[in-house]
């Protein structure tokens, strides 16, 4: 029995090693929550030896070596992908690991160089477990039936001792109690890591990919009648002063027959009340959009001199001085939110991303629709192959009736990364001397990582940097950024050269927080030490005219899910406000900014959704339950967004308005 408990001891020591190794280079910083790691590393030594009970063939010594290098080999991915991400690599992510290996070839090599001694030293742990085995410290022998049950039933107290200990900490929202047993497949995976280790989030994820059968209420993260609790009651209200439509939400609950999760989002829809009109409304009818997603964009850069386009665009038109970009990586998500005015699911069980799971479903309100709907031509491009993440059948599909790539007609020679200024120069004649309304969408490129003069984009435009006293990285960054440059004020001389700039919306936010920067690069592009749990996802939301006479400065909080809504009352288009998860920065709502891994931050106080804490901004008395329910809320919202993509509720929204025109 003694080498067996040295077996398992040992068993439990790789794993703990691989876990501190790992949580030393990438987030740092031990805290209590760690105990959790070590307690649920128990049971899982003690699953990981049960083969060394059943044989002292060979076969099993490679089977259990097999095992320790699979793990190994896992930590390893999940230090070279935080070391380009900043964050840790979900199991559902590994969907698109072809297209990540062939896009991000080059991301990929450099971040293994600069991870070596990480690398080392979580391999070591193979050749250590097979030394081990070879010497017969690890024991292996011949199948012991009392050994085995022991094995079990060890494994199955010191599990119990386990989920005893969640108790400690409490079982409310984000409570480590809560992140363990939530079914919903929202659960942060930062917030995971970072009570559990990276093996026990591996098997959470697995479990709710595989195991795991989520009702409305699991999806929304709290009780429906709770979230409901939370928001506006159910009211009569009136188009003329609310952003509604003329809808019988009986009528459509019959359109879904016997589906009860419709019926039951479609409740929580119906209560969560609608954005009244402002004096914004309608302010922008007729008028010509352009959108433009910048590829890690940061306002950081925005200067008068350097980038005096940027700089005109950020200060002239609607100024929103506390919008926060809700996603620290991972384009598709930022760019989904943008587009669609909702969350995307960032399940853990969904290997495809957001884009790839609607791109069958209604999607009314996504802008490209909404402008056909009215009759304006509508466009979208972007200066990288459209087949990744299926922009070339996601972006059709959302109403744009051109969308050109390199691969797909677009005259951009295809680098990585490939230049927005090319991009600009190819497209803008497709639709700016039509004399029609239209609205043109672009996702950019030229502003990806990584930040070196080996960059195409950093290389093209280094002699506009070099007298800046910023470290190559930051300079990088900024070379790259002033490809953007370059092309807004193409696009601005061509509007004006058509005298259409009056006429025109150009509208830009980010995808994501520039990635590429590490804490103190993004500090020295700052100027200053920014907050890297809150302030490095503030960014901007330009919206600007050129018939704005004075620009508008708005100080409510908001996000990325917020901009559609927005725009779709600037634009004066008919929607029911009630139906988009974000909402119109211009109307009367509480402001309230997102953050994907359900962080937020309201007037009085930020809460911290990762180490389950609330930081104070006013002098303001909150009571312990507002702060509660605001985290269901916050859940909740999210929850509802993946409820409404995973059963298509557009798809009853429209075939009700056609049922009734």
């Amino acid at each position: 029995m003694k080498k067996r408990l040295i077996s398992v001891l040992l068993t439990l020591s790789f794993l703990l090693y691989l876990e501190v190794i790992t949580k030393i280079f990438t987030t740092g910083g031990f805290t209590l929550k760690f105990i959790y790691t070590v307690l649920f590393m128990i049971p899982l030594a003690f699953i990981l030896t049960l083969p060394t009970l059943f044989s002292e063939k060979a076969a099993l010594k490679v089977l259990y070596n097999c095992i320790i290098s699979v793990i190994a080999v896992y930590f390893c991915v999940q230090i070279v992908y935080f070391n380009i991400f900043q964050g840790f690599l979900s199991l559902s992510m590994m969907g698109v690991g072809g297209d990540a290996v062939t896009q991000f070839s080059s991301q990929m090599f450099n971040s293994i160089k600069e991870s070596a001694l990480a690398l080392i030293l979580i391999l070591a742990v193979i050749p250590a477990s097979v030394a081990l085995t070879v010497k017969k410290v690890i024991f292996f022998n011949k199948v012991s039936y009392k050994k085995i049950l022991f094995c079990i039933l060890a494994c199955g107290i010191s599990y119990i001792l386990c989920i005893g200990s969640l108790f400690v900490g409490g079982t409310g929202v984000f409570s480590a109690y809560d992140t363990y047993f939530s079914k919903s497949s929202d659960t942060d995976i930062e917030r995971c890591v970072q009570n559990f280790g990276i093996l026990v989030t591996a098997r959470l994820e697995l479990q709710k990919m595989t195991v795991t059968k989520l009702g409305i209420e699991d999806l929304l993260g709290a009780s429906k009648h709770k979230i409901m609790s939370l928001t506006h009651s159910s009211q009569e209200y009136s188009s003329d002063e609310y952003n509604v439509l003329d809808i019988d939400f009986e009528e459509i609950k019959k359109l879904a027959g016997d589906n009860t999760s419709v019926k039951e989002v479609l409740d929580v829809i119906e209560w969560r009340g609608a954005t009244k009109k402002n004096e914004y409304t309608g302010m922008f009818e007729g008028y010509n959009l352009i959108s433009i997603c910048a590829e890690s964009f940061s306002p950081a850069v925005i200067d008068k001199e350097l980038t005096p386009t940027l700089y005109k665009l950020a200060n002239e038109g609607f100024v929103f001085n506390n919008f926060y970009a809700s996603f620290e990586s991972v384009t598709t998500d930022g760019e989904f939110s943008f587009c669609l005015g909702m969350f995307p699911n960032l399940a853990m069980g969904k290997y495809n991303s957001s884009f790839k799971i609607v791109k069958n479903n209604a999607l009314p309100y996504a802008l490209g629709n909404m402008f056909t709907s009215v009759g304006a031509n509508t466009y979208a491009y972007h200066n990288n192959e459209g087949s990744y993440y299926d922009r070339n059948i996601s972006h059709p599909h959302m109403g744009y009736e051109v969308f050109r790539t390199p691969d797909t007609g677009l005259d951009v020679e295809p680098l990585w990364p490939a230049s927005d200024l090319e991009m600009m120069q190819a497209s803008v004649d497709d639709y700016i001397s039509s004399g029609e309304q239209f609205h043109a969408y672009y996702m950019t490129f030229s502003g990806h990582y990584q930040y070196t003069w080996d960059n195409h984009m950093c290389k093209k435009n280094r002699a506009e940097v070099e007298h800046l006293d910023y470290s190559d990285t930051v300079n990088c960054y900024i070379s790259s950024n002033l490809e953007l440059e370059h092309a807004l004020a193409y696009l601005m001389e061509r509007l004006e050269e058509e005298g259409i700039a009056d006429k025109t919306v150009i509208v830009l936010t980010t995808d994501h927080y520039p990635y590429g920067l590490s804490e103190e690069e993004f500090n020295e592009l700052s100027g200053e030490s920014v907050d890297p749990d809150f302030g490095k996802y503030k960014n901007s939301f330009i919206c600007w005219n050129g018939g704005m006479k004075e620009p508008v400065q708005v100080d409510k909080l908001c996000s990325t899910v917020d901009i559609l809504p927005t725009l779709l009352n600037l634009f004066g288009f008919e929607y029911d406000s009630r139906f988009v998860i974000g909402r119109d920065v211009l109307s009367d709502y509480e402001g309230i900014a997102m953050l994907s891994n359900q962080s937020f931050i309201t007037e009085d106080y930020m809460f911290n959704a990762v180490d389950n804490e609330t930081i104070m901004l006013t002098d303001k008395e909150i009571s312990k339950k507002e702060i509660e329910d605001k985290k269901s809320l916050v859940v909740g919202t999210m929850g509802l967004s993946k409820s409404m993509l995973n059963i298509d509720i557009y798809k009853y929204l429209e075939e009700y308005l056609n049922n009734n025109k």
